[in-house]
């Protein structure tokens, strides 16, 4: 089993989606790497943050440089350079997004390891389609039994997947991450499987 930080490594002292998380996940010996939420801003720049919304702010309606100032959000610059080759798991929010700065951005990190998905697959689709130098996947809240499934890895939801299915997946060569996981220990029980959790596996007792 391999363990990926929801939002980062979460603590009292580190909050969601911030860097300071994130470099918890990274000096992890237990995480595999870590995952986030981005968002557009006003001005096409991309912002980490899971709600369209902060403190009443629509976040698509403000500037990067704003948000960064006024709430401390980290930019997807600000990520992308944490010194890791862990992989970096980001989740696009939105539906409509620039696609060529978000696809300039990413090229500049081809030496990271970056995997990007969405609950929306024509975004996912459109990034194929401009060759992005990352691993490429679709997060579904139902069993997604495509045949023609051609992405690289699917985010399924935890309580609704089966052996069966993930060792189809596999069988593909298509990675397999779950989400949903209430961290506890009967959650965590499929082979090669990456695990979005809120806190380090230790603190389960495994």
């Amino acid at each position: 089993m391999k363990f990926i930080a929801h939002r980062g490594l979460r603590t009292a002292n580190y909050k969601e989606n911030t860097i300071a998380a994130f470099q918890n996940a990274i000096n992890s010996n237990i995480m595999n790497g870590f995952e986030f939420d981005i968002r557009q801003t006003k001005d096409k720049s991309f912002v980490v943050n899971h709600n369209a919304f902060i403190k009443g702010e629509l976040i698509k309606r403000k500037k990067l440089k704003y948000l960064k100032l006024e709430y401390n959000l980290p930019s997807l610059n600000d990520v992308l350079e944490l010194n890791t080759d862990k992989i970096m798991l980001v989740e696009i929010k939105d539906t409509r997004i620039n696609y060529k700065k978000f696809v300039k951005l990413i090229n500049q990190y081809k030496d990271k390891n970056i995997y990007i998905m969405s609950f929306h697959n024509k975004v996912i689709n459109k990034l194929k389609k401009y060759n992005v130098p990352a691993k490429l996947g679709i997060l579904n809240y139902i069993l997604n039994t495509e045949e023609d499934y051609k992405y690289d890895f699917i985010c399924l939801l935890n309580n609704l997947t089966t052996e069966d299915l993930i060792d189809a997946y596999h069988k593909k060569n298509i990675e397999v991450f779950m989400y949903g996981v209430l961290n506890e220990e009967k959650d965590l029980f499929y082979d090669n499987t990456y695990y979005i959790v809120d806190k380090e596996p230790n603190q389960l007792g495994l």
